[in-house]
Parts: C-alpha cells; structure tokens; sequence
C-alpha cells in the first residue's frame, strides 16, 4: 500500500460553507404489521406469489422508481388455516430519507417523525388505492430492522474517499465481525465500500457520492442531485457509515441497553427518532472501527527502512521499540487488523495479545508519530459524529 497523496479540490463557497452539516440519522426501517386483514379490493397493485411447500401466500407491491418516483416496498404474507386463508403479517420497508426528500443524501432528525408519518400515510394510499391501514395502526406497528446512518464530508485537502476505505477495509469492528465484502462501483464513477457484519449487525461505509452516480434507479430527486454535484454544487466527497439492526433480537437488544433494558419489548419507530439514541449506536460502531493501535499501524506510509528509522528515532523510541512497531505496523498493512488478531490467537493466548496492544498504546503515547491522512480522517469523522448536525434540504434553496 503506498503512501496516500493529499489532494486539493477547487474551492467552492456553497460546499465550504456547509460541508459540515451534511449529516443523516434515519435510513431504510421495516415496519410489521400483525394479523390485519387487507381486502382485495385494495391489492390490485400486488404481484401474488403462491408456495404450496411452504403453504404460503404472498401479496408483493415492490415500486418502480421511474414510473413511481420513490414508494415503500409492501409484502403481505398469508397462511391457509382450517377456515381458509389468513394474514399473518404486513411488512413495510422503506427509507425514512427517501420518503420525507426523495433521496437519502440529505437527512433527518428526531423533529421530522410527525412529516414521516403523514407522508408515509399518503404514500400507502397512493399503493393501496384507499386506507385500510390507519395512522394508529401503521405507528404501533412493529420496528423489524433499522438503519442508523452519517454522512462525513471530508474537507478540501482529504485526497478521495476511495483511498480511505481501501485502508479501512484493513481494520475490524471485533472477532464478532468475521464476516468482510469490499464492493467496487466503477460503472462512471470509482468507488468503494466496506462491509463488516454478522447475522445481527451490517457495518457499512462506502463512498456516498459514487453509489449515487451509479444507482440505476434514480429518483427524479437524485438525477437533480448529480448534476449539481457534477457541476460542483453540493459536497461530493463523502464517507457514509450504516449501521444495519438486521432483525427483532438486534433491534430490541440495541434499543433496551439505551432505554427501559426491556429485551422482550416490541419497538416502535417512534422510540427511533431520538438524537442521542442515534448518536449513541452510531458512536459505538465507530469506536469499534477507530482502535488508536490499528489505525496508526495503517497511517504510517511504507518508506523505506531508513525513512522508518529515522521517524522511529525523531518520537523518541528506541531501536527495540522501533522494531516492534515497525514490525506491527507490516503485519497490519499485509494481513488487516482482523485476521492479525484470529492469527494471532492460533499462536498465543488473547491475554498475551492484549498485554502487546497495551505495551503498544504506552508507547504510543509516550512516542508520538507524526499524524499521516488515514488519522486526520478518522479524527475529522469523530469531530462531525460528535457535532451530529442534520442538513435539511431547505439549506440549499
């Protein structure tokens, strides 16, 4: 991995002024509804799909984005009892930013559940034809899965987002994260994004900008975003992070821990739309992600062995402890910090691992290295999470 360049864009007085207000806090949720019946009358936009291994019967309306422009995606799942077909559940998925603006880039707070709602509700009526769902039943309705997500700007001087994920694609969020994916968009754009994740939490983040430009279904918002991004407008370097609660275990054990420790309850998307809440889950997964030792293993470029020494000495280590790190430093530019770590367990107990990063975290402290991109990166991220500022579209009328 070579050494990353810093590369200045051209300012622009829009982006300067707002490049740190681009934030998100909701994205894609399912809803569930259970044992509501729909009439047929309603359902003339469903596809049905029938499985007689399964005894089921599925009503499907999944929405065409240019015909449609952006609606939530509907599945009715039926079961055959001894008096017929019933309803088992209605789930609802949808992105909370899609429906209040047409897009995900812009974002949302604790303040919009209210619009969400009733844009939601008239957005189930355009699908249904009618209103066989009502406002106290759609906002009792389960919370499935949720997506926390944030949007960081890099400022003017970051170089692009791809070469930061490439790195960070190189650090884990824990030995409960095995599971990795880097996607490539490179159609008209390049991009990059990382995933780490498990049956019951995806940790994503990927150049925003580049999976807009090469989404093929656009909305009629998002095909008006790129040109202004394109014509340099609106921000285009960014970072986003989402944090995926992929089922109703995650999402009750997530949201007990920050609430009422309630594990059992059933969640509402109300209890969703609470800043702090949000702020909480999306700085747990980041400080996974940003250990102090793999960062700074990454950051430092691979010079030369005389470059290396020569940094090693002006901290202030000694040569045994320049080797060490040095050597640190290797193993985690070739193998990433995960499989470091599950490497390092075939050989030697996780206390001697634990033992070498705290030897390390002492030394680092005691011997600071210079501050290479990839920490400049990660320490503006934490600036913008902290500050948890929500851009609105308005902003840029």
């Amino acid at each position: 991995m070579g050494q990353l360049l810093l590369v200045g864009l051209k300012k622009k007085g829009v982006i300067l002024q707002l490049s740190n207000s681009l934030k998100t806090m909701i994205d894609t949720v399912t809803l569930q509804i259970n044992r509501l019946e729909i009439d047929e009358k309603y359902l003339s936009r469903f596809q049905t799909i029938k499985s007689s291994k399964t005894n089921t019967l599925k009503y499907i309306f999944n929405p065409d984005v240019k015909k449609d422009s952006y609606l939530p995606k509907i599945t009715i799942k039926k079961l055959e009892g001894q008096r017929g077909w019933y309803t088992e559940n209605i789930e609802i998925e949808g992105s909370a930013s899609k429906i209040l603006c047409g897009t995900n880039y812009y974002g949302n707070d604790e303040n919009d559940y209210e619009s969400l709602i009733q844009k939601s509700l008239e957005m189930l009526n355009s699908i249904f034809k009618g209103f066989p769902i009502t406002k106290e039943q759609f906002e009792q309705s389960d919370l499935r899965t949720i997506a926390f997500v944030f949007n960081f700007v890099l400022p003017d001087g970051f170089g692009q987002p791809t070469e930061f994920l490439k790195m960070i694609s190189l650090l884990d969020a824990g030995k409960k994260y095995k599971k990795i994916r880097n996607d490539i968009y490179n159609e008209t754009e390049i991009g990059y994004c990382v995933r780490f994740y498990n049956k019951q939490v995806s940790i994503k983040i990927y150049d925003k900008t580049a999976e807009l430009l090469n989404n093929p279904k656009k909305t009629q918002k998002e095909e008006e975003l790129v040109a202004k991004i394109k014509q340099g407008l609106l921000p285009s370097k960014i970072l986003r992070m989402e944090i995926t609660l992929q089922n109703r275990t995650s999402v009750k054990k997530y949201f007990a821990s920050r609430s009422d420790g309630d594990t059992k309850k059933e969640r509402r998307l109300k209890e969703a739309f609470n800043n702090t809440l949000c702020q909480s889950i999306l700085l747990e997964f980041f400080d996974r992600l940003t250990n102090g030792i793999n960062i700074q293993a990454l950051d430092i470029p691979l010079y030369s062995i005389d470059e290396c020494f020569r940094i090693t000495k002006e901290a202030g280590m000694y040569p045994y402890d320049a080797c060490a790190w040095l050597g640190r430093s290797l193993a985690t530019q070739q193998a990433g910090s995960l499989q470091l770590k599950l490497i390092n367990d075939d050989y030697f107990s996780r206390q001697d691992r634990s033992r070498t990063d705290k030897r390390f975290e002492k030394l680092l402290t005691l011997h600071p290295l210079p501050v290479f991109t990839l920490r400049k990166v990660f320490e503006e991220c934490r600036k913008q999470l902290n500050e948890f500022k929500i851009m609105k579209p308005e902003q840029y009328n």
